[in-house]
């Protein structure tokens, strides 16, 4: 095994989000525990900014934890080695000096293959270059795991650099909110969404907040709160199939070590409206097994039926209201006529009188015109692509 002190992670994320993971990462840092199960004592990591992630140095075992804590990633890569090559029979030989019986409990492998500005620049030959070379030496490797491991292969100016993937499926699988609406918005985004929500409000603040997303679908942003500061354990890491990963994160009794986790919700409690009962049913369903799932205390979260643009409006006390509505020029209601995103914007100010409105919103020039309604200003403008789209998340604040 390599030494534990400096270790090199690779955290993928969505582009933009580089710098908001990077303040994730320092974050949770003192939530992680030492390999005997006592706190963490390790000093904040080392972070750098890539295009697309973070690279991090770090003890082996806390870039290993990280899979539990963090919420805007999308997996967590550790490098093995780096080399330069340039040729393929060098690859071949390197690729074969490398001691895989020391990580591998199988030899279940999927290539995961990039390269350019090489000499090697043919993706599908190096793959198959690198899965000959460990065919011959898998023999050594003895173990009884099937579960496939992803082995990263990125090849740059030459530069040659094999990476283990710690996560496996991607971190946005929590383990709960397996039902989902149409178009649905993924977790790290919907995390993301509420961590730029919470900036600058201290825990005294929001948990005297009740959240609420008047178009809630199945229920991604409000799970998403209620579990912002929760750890995700009930769910499988590749890492957990390696012989290298230190005995404690394999045992059952593992979650009883983080006596310092926030066991109470990050806010007051929860509301999701949307008109559609399939989508509501499906958002009871995820919260079901996000109780089941989770210790966390309180957790009073409700999803119900209702039009945002019909109804009374709403005494909730302190609301903060996000939404991820359909993009589409003009929002269709069953039955009534249509909506613009003014109105919309002008209707959640109105029926819920948040403190703070958060709303994702496609990047079009009908909503680069938005205005703020009279009792908000606007806090925030983040801009970003999503699945390809180019989209704007605007934050709104309560003069």
């Amino acid at each position: 095994m390599k030494d534990q002190n400096q270790e090199k992670f690779y955290i993928s994320c969505a582009l933009g989000f580089e710098e908001g993971l990077a303040q994730e990462i320092l974050q949770v840092w003192p939530l992680l525990i030492e390999i005997n199960g006592q706190a963490n004592q390790a000093p904040l990591p080392e972070v750098s900014l890539e295009m697309g992630g973070v690279y991090l140095k770090a003890p082996f075992e806390m870039g290993l934890q990280l899979n539990y804590f963090l919420k805007t990633a999308h997996r967590i890569l550790w490098r093995v080695t780096e080399f330069k090559v340039r040729d393929f029979p060098k690859l071949f030989e390197k690729i074969q000096k490398i001691s895989w019986a020391n990580y591998l409990n199988g030899t279940k492998i999927e290539w995961v293959v990039a390269a350019n500005k090489s000499r090697l620049n043919n993706e599908k030959r190096i793959k198959e270059t690198c899965a000959e070379a460990f065919a011959k030496i898998s023999a050594k490797i003895h173990g009884t795991s099937q579960v496939t491991q992803a082995v990263y292969v990125r090849i740059s100016d030459d530069l040659c650099t094999i990476s283990l993937d710690t996560s496996g499926e991607n971190l946005h699988k929590r383990g709960w909110g397996a039902l989902r609406g149409e178009a649905p918005l993924r977790e790290t985004l919907a995390a993301f969404l509420i961590r730029e929500m919470v900036e600058g409000a201290s825990p005294a603040k929001t948990q005297q907040v009740t959240v609420v997303d008047p178009m809630c679908g199945s229920g991604t942003l409000i799970l998403e709160a209620a579990s912002l500061w929760q750890p995700v354990f009930d769910r499988e890491f590749s890492f957990l199939e390696w012989k290298n990963t230190p005995k404690i994160f394999k045992s059952p009794l593992l979650k009883k070590n983080y006596k310092l986790l926030q066991k109470s919700a990050p806010f007051k409690s929860y509301l999701g409206y949307d008109i559609e009962e399939k989508a509501l049913a499906a958002a009871r369903e995820n919260q079901k097994t996000l109780e089941s799932k989770t210790e966390i205390e309180n957790l009073k979260i409700r999803f119900e039926i209702e039009n945002l643009f019909n109804g009374e409006k709403k005494k909730l006390g302190p609301v903060w209201c996000v939404a991820n509505p359909p993009y589409g020029e003009r929002l269709r209601v069953e039955g009534q006529e249509t909506f613009s995103y003014q109105d919309l914007l002008e209707r959640i100010a109105d029926k819920f009188s948040p403190e703070r409105i958060g709303i994702l919103l496609p990047n079009k020039s009908s909503v680069k015109k938005l205005k703020a309604p009279l009792t908000h200003k606007k806090r925030k403008e983040i801009s970003f692509s999503n699945g390809g789209l180019e989209v704007v998340y605007l934050i709104y604040a309560k003069k």
